[in-house]
């Protein structure tokens, strides 16, 4: 179970923890715990002032208040749990402040950016697992960077399974086996460490691509099959739809693998793609649940191998994006046009989110996120080969995507090109993916919301639960 920084609030909020361990009192469990809400926003804000001694002040007396605050009301006045998490805290400042002085006089190494915005985990973990402890369970802090190895891509580090799996074989299954139930396993979240030892972090949902790893390697190494992840959030689950822009969106009770990480990869910030891929293999169960609801038997999201194909799981979007038109005339069946594009592209670290190409190799579009818009746009004007045989043109525009094993059906396909048209809304590309298992589309950007209402009311029958509007 993953308990992210909106779990970890207040006293409320840890007597909820309470609640759901008692709920799960007859499963083994691991818990896994993002940074208290807004640290790691703190730390990495430190880090990026390190010439002002003020900043750096204020900001760790306001990370060590924000603790104990939190400290003071879940724990008894004089208890060992209360002094032993501040004086945990006191110790991590003062850790904090020496790598602090380190980056001022080595400068902000990406070695370092990882290590300090990982103090959020390293603290808020201890402190879940001394509360815990004050409440009668058997619990243990254990730091992730002891367990998963990765790569050495700071900031966004990949899990090196085989070293991970080997340390999870022999520093937590001898103690899963060796405990009852009651006895909780508290991890830090987000960080890791590369094989010389220096932390890494695991990027965006790294507290939640934490508790995949681990239920992956558990799966690999260990004798027990019947493994699930539970992340706790704020929300019932993934959404059909943001409600921004159709209030009564329906809740995603059940989608598989491929149709969670489609989704995920078009703007919804609830789950990331990557903790998927860590499950699927295995086809480890994972399940979305609302932390302020952990009784609800019905309404939650679950993602495994099962799945209903008379269902279309979710219209999802990217609302700021940028197409790229490539062409040229005088380069009809010129063979590698895309392959220098995608080299241009890779060599600036550019990810492509969809490609329109056609067959002549005539003319090619790709759509870009708009922050990478003005450099996909500057390296593909300056390269010396595209600078001379091709035009290059470039507009604003969002992409809806369509995702679900329904839309594989041509009268489906047309459902929606129909219900476009009645506003006489312009599709400028489309991509489908080879399984067949979504659709985008491409459209300027003020008809975004117009579309998006349309396509919902005419396959509102289609989705898992919803109220389908009188279009008549």
């Amino acid at each position: 179970m993953k308990f992210g920084g909106s779990c970890l609030v207040d006293e409320k909020a840890f007597s909820k923890i309470l609640d759901i361990t008692n709920l799960y009192k007859n499963d083994q469990k691991i818990y896994v715990a993002s940074a208290f809400n807004g640290i790691t926003d703190l730390l990495l804000n430190t880090a990026s002032n390190l010439k002002d001694s003020k900043k750096i002040i204020d900001n760790l007396a306001l990370i060590e208040k924000k603790h104990f605050d939190v400290i003071e009301q879940i724990f008894d006045e004089n208890s060992s749990q209360l002094e032993r998490s501040k004086n945990w805290v006191e110790k991590q400042l003062s850790e904090l402040e020496d790598a602090f002085e380190d980056m001022k006089e080595f400068g902000p190494e990406p070695y370092y950016i990882d290590y300090v915005s990982g103090f959020g985990e390293i603290i808020s973990t201890y402190i879940l697992s001394e509360y815990l402890r004050s409440n009668g369970f058997d619990s243990v802090y254990i730091p992730a960077n002891k367990l998963i190895i990765t790569n050495d891509n700071y900031n966004n580090a990949y899990p090196l399974y085989k070293l991970t799996n080997a340390r999870m074989k022999n520093k937590i299954l001898p103690l899963l086996e060796g405990f009852d139930k009651n006895f909780i396993f508290c991890i830090t979240g987000f960080i890791g460490r590369n094989k010389m030892g220096y932390t890494t972090t695991l990027g965006r949902g790294g507290s939640d691509y934490t508790a995949t790893i681990i239920a992956h390697s558990l799966y690999e190494v260990g004798t027990v099959k019947d493994i699930k992840v539970i992340l706790w959030k704020d929300v019932d689950g993934l959404l059909a739809i943001n409600p921004k822009y159709v209030a009564d969106a329906s809740l995603i009770r059940s989608l598989d693998y491929r149709e969670a990480k489609e989704i995920a990869n078009f703007g919804v910030k609830v789950l990331h793609p990557k903790c998927l891929e860590a499950l699927e293999q295995n086809q480890i169960p994972l399940e979305i649940r609302n932390f302020d609801n952990p009784v609800e038997n019905i309404n939650f999201t679950r993602i495994s191998d099962k799945t209903d194909k008379e269902q279309i799981k979710g219209i999802s979007t990217i609302e700021e994006a940028t197409i790229i038109n490539v062409s040229s005339g005088s380069m009809v069946d010129v063979p590698g046009v895309l392959g220098k594009i995608f080299k241009v592209m890779g060599k600036n670290k550019i990810s492509v989110s969809l490609v329109s190409q056609s067959a002549s190799e005539v003319s090619t579009s790709l759509v870009v996120n708009q922050e990478d818009a003005d450099k996909a746009i500057n390296a593909l004007t300056n390269s010396k080969y595209f600078k001379e045989f091709f035009e290059i043109e470039y507009e604003k525009v969002a992409i809806i995507n369509i995702t679900g094993l329904k839309i594989l059906e041509n009268k489906t396909k047309s459902q929606i090109f129909s219900a476009l048209d009645k506003k006489n809304i312009h599709v400028k590309a489309l991509s489908q993916s080879y399984e067949e298992l979504n659709l985008s589309l491409v459209i300027d950007k003020e008809n975004l919301i117009e579309a998006i209402n349309l396509i919902h009311n005419e396959l509102c029958e289609d989705f898992e639960s919803i109220k389908c509007k009188d279009n008549n």
